[in-house]
């Protein structure tokens, strides 16, 4: 089975709230948002006749990018995606919005999405705004208690418009996202591991910028010091070699962080040199495939490129099978 983890969907009556559903796809640059209106993100027989020409069985929907809105908009959102999945609840799932920066509509919405909507994950954003991150225990921490209290993943998602991050030259798009996405790993393993061990992520685009600077992530690494691993004085302040870190025990306490991430196939499109990295610096049962439909894949042609040169690499079949759906199917508690 091959499902889609990231992949995007704003129902018809919240669309015509803000763009015309049936005029061209426009780029909308707001104080907090950074956001393409694409028309066929509403047209749900479009996503269904791409992903059959794909072979895509399965999608987990999400329009996280509206986190901003309020509460009163994420709770319209979950409800209109809830009536559409009732009509083809054996081809989408979903992960639910939330006001990411109000943490007590957040919980209850966690409450209701999962409960009764039954939906299967919460949608969260990497950052909002200077404040909100994911180190923010006032606002950060009952989301990330109530999503361990019903067991059910965080679909992470980089703001449009990241704080500080400039929109000339596609800085805003093409790293600045990635950075955010980058920023946001390193709060998790420092500041909320350690408080919800238990807690299950999925980071979304390959991490961003992340895989590329693994190796200069782990040689600036600082294990807890209730880990008790000594280190020479001489080298503390210093970054670690690959040796160093073997030899002082760093490349097991970082790998033991790293390893409980998951991390979704979007982010490039389908090029496939991130793939490779991914296969190469990721465990095989932490991957998830995703494409970001209709955003930067929007078409059945082109998810189905990416899939065919999944089906291309040289890699066990197992790690095939797992990133397209099996790896997923585990996390989501959905195995026959």
């Amino acid at each position: 089975m091959i499902i889609d983890a990231h992949h995007h969907y704003m129902p018809l009556k919240i669309y015509k709230e803000f763009a015309d559903p049936y005029g061209e796809s426009k780029r909308v640059v707001f104080n907090d948002n950074d956001f393409v209106f694409n028309v066929k993100l509403h047209q749900i027989e479009t996503h269904l006749r791409d992903m059959d020409y794909a072979g895509v069985d399965m999608t987990l929907l999400n329009i996280s990018q509206w986190n901003t809105g309020g509460p009163e908009l994420v709770r319209r959102i979950n409800e209109a995606m809830a009536e559409d999945l009732v009509k083809h609840g054996d081809r989408f799932l979903a992960a639910g919005c939330v006001a990411q920066d109000d943490p007590e509509a957040a919980v209850a919405e966690i409450d209701y999405m999962i409960k009764e909507l039954k939906f299967h994950g919460v949608a969260l954003l990497t950052s909002m705004g200077p404040d909100v991150n994911m180190s923010n225990k006032d606002i950060m921490w009952p989301i990330f208690k109530k999503a361990c209290e019903l067991d059910v993943p965080i679909f992470l998602h980089p703001h449009l418009k990241p704080h500080g991050i400039e929109l000339d030259c596609t800085i805003n798009r093409s790293i600045g996202r990635g950075f955010d996405e980058a920023k946001s790993f390193l709060r998790i393993i420092y500041d909320v591991y350690p408080e919800f061990p238990n807690i299950k992520f999925v980071m979304p685009h390959f991490g961003g910028c992340l895989l590329a600077l693994k190796g200069r992530v782990n040689m600036f690494f600082e294990p807890r010091e209730d880990l008790g691993i000594p280190v020479p004085q001489e080298i503390k302040p210093l970054p670690k070699t690959p040796l160093e870190l073997e030899e002082l025990g760093y490349k097991k306490a970082f790998d033991d962080l790293f390893d409980r991430m998951y991390f979704d196939g979007a982010g490039s499109g389908g090029w496939e040199p991130i793939t490779k990295l991914a296969m190469e610096t990721v465990r095989p049962d932490r991957l998830v495939w995703g494409c970001d439909y209709p955003f930067e894949i929007h078409s059945g042609r082109d998810i189905k490129y990416y899939l065919d040169s999944v089906r291309n690499l040289d890699i066990p079949e197992e790690d095939r099978k797992a990133f397209l759906g099996g790896n997923l199917l585990k996390l989501l508690k959905l195995e026959k």
